[in-house]
C-alpha cells in the first residue's frame, strides 16, 4: 500500500443535501453560507428530496468531472454516495446530517455544521478502504441476526422524530423477537461453526450511533473486524451490548473474534438478510472483502485514523450541536426562500 498522500481535489465543487436525513430540512443554506465564508464557489447546490435518485445523481455528477462533492446526510445517504465514488478521481467532503453519523464519527468530523463545512472546503485528503459485501460496498460495519432486524423496525420516520432515542426503541424489540442462527465463519485463519444471534463485520471504528466495532480499527487497516455474539442468555448478551454501547474495552467482544481481510460468512437457514451501514442490501452467503484506499475524503489534518476521543467527541458533539443550534437561528431561511439557493437544483 502506497503512503503518498492523496492529491487535492480539482475540478468544480458540488453540494449535495439529502432534506430527509434527520437535520438535513434547513443544512443547504447554513452550509453554503459556511462554503462561501471559506472561499468555496459551488458550482451547483443540489437538494435531493427522493432518495432513490441519490445513486443515479451521483454517477452523473462523477461523469461530469466533479472535483470536490460536499454531501450532507447520515450512514446510509454517505454509503450510496461513496459506492458510486470508488476508485474514481472525486474528493469526498461530509457533512453529518444523520441520527448515527458513525463514519463522520470515525473521520473525527463533529455534527456542527459551520465546522465540518470548514474542513469540507479545506485540502487535507485521506484515501480509506472501502468494504465489499457480495457486490456491494459499505462504509462502516455489516450484520446479521438481530441488527438487521432491528433495521426491519427502524424507519426514517422514527429516526426523524425520536433521534437515537429511535435505535434503543427498535433495538429494543429486535432483543426480544429475533432468533439465533448457525454461521459458518471462513477466513484464512480457518473454519468456524456456531449458533449465534449475531454476526458484525466492521470496516471503520463505529456503528448505530456510537458502539465501538473494535477499538484499534482504522478505515486504513486492510483488514475487517469480525465478532459474533454466540449462543449466552439473552441477559448475558444484553450484558455485552451494554457494554459495548457505553465503549467499555472488551479484548474479546464476541464468541468469535478475528481481524481478517477476507471472510465468507455462511448461515443455516440460507438467505438471511444482511445490513449494510443501516440498509438491508444482501443476504447471506456473504463474502466479505476489503478495498484497500478506495475513496478519497477530506477530513481534518488533526484527525487521527481512529476518529476523535470517544469522551472527547461526545462532549464535542453535544456542545457543538447546542452551539449551532443557537448560532444557526439567524441564518435560517424565511418562508419565502426554504424551497431553494441560487443556483440549486430540486432532484
Amino acid at each position: 500500500m502506497s503512503d503518498e498522500a492523496p492529491a487535492p481535489p480539482e475540478g468544480p465543487t458540488v453540494l449535495l443535501i439529502n432534506v430527509r436525513a434527520r437535520r438535513g430540512g434547513r443544512a443547504a443554506r447554513i452550509v453554503a453560507a459556511a462554503l462561501e465564508r471559506q472561499g468555496i464557489t459551488l458550482s451547483k447546490v443540489i437538494r435531493v428530496r427522493r432518495p432513490r435518485r441519490l445513486g443515479p445523481l451521483v454517477e452523473g455528477l462523477r461523469d461530469e468531472g466533479v472535483g470536490r462533492l460536499i454531501v450532507g446526510g447520515g450512514d446510509g445517504t454517505l454509503s450510496t454516495v461513496a459506492t458510486r465514488l470508488a476508485g474514481s478521481h472525486v474528493v469526498l467532503g461530509v457533512i453529518p446530517l444523520g441520527t448515527a453519523n458513525d463514519f463522520a464519527r470515525t473521520l473525527g468530523i463533529p455534527g456542527h455544521l459551520p465546522t465540518a463545512a470548514a474542513i469540507a472546503a479545506g485540502t487535507h485528503v485521506r484515501a480509506i478502504d472501502l468494504a465489499r459485501a457480495n457486490d456491494a460496498f459499505f462504509l462502516n460495519v455489516a450484520s446479521i441476526g438481530m441488527s438487521a432486524q432491528m433495521t426491519m423496525f427502524l424507519s426514517a420516520e422514527l429516526k426523524r422524530w425520536l433521534g437515537p432515542m429511535a435505535y434503543l426503541i427498535a433495538g429494543v424489540r429486535a432483543f426480544a423477537r429475533h432468533p439465533t442462527f448457525l454461521a459458518r465463519i471462513s477466513s484464512p485463519a480457518g473454519v468456524t461453526e456456531r449458533l449465534v444471534h449475531q454476526v458484525v463485520v466492521g470496516n471503520g471504528r463505529f456503528y448505530g450511533g456510537g458502539v465501538l466495532v473494535a477499538r484499534e480499527s482504522t478505515l486504513e487497516d486492510g483488514v475487517l473486524a469480525v465478532y459474533t455474539l454466540g449462543t449466552r442468555s439473552r441477559w448475558e448478551l444484553l450484558r455485552t451490548l451494554a457494554l459495548l454501547r457505553f465503549r467499555v474495552p472488551l479484548l474479546r467482544p464476541g464468541d468469535v473474534f478475528l481481524r481478517t481481510p477476507a471472510v465468507l460468512v455462511d448461515t443455516e437457514p440460507a438467505g438471511k438478510l444482511v445490513n449494510l451501514d443501516g440498509e438491508l442490501r444482501t443476504t447471506t452467503p456473504v463474502a466479505f472483502t476489503v478495498v484497500p484506499r478506495a475513496l478519497r475524503v477530506l477530513t481534518s489534518p488533526t484527525a487521527s485514523s481512529g476518529g476523535v476521543d470517544d469522551d472527547l467527541g461526545s462532549r464535542m458533539e453535544r456542545s457543538t450541536e447546542e452551539g449551532a443550534e443557537r448560532r444557526n437561528r439567524e441564518d435560517r431561511p424565511s418562508a419565502d426562500d426554504a424551497d431553494g439557493l441560487r443556483s440549486s437544483t430540486q432532484t
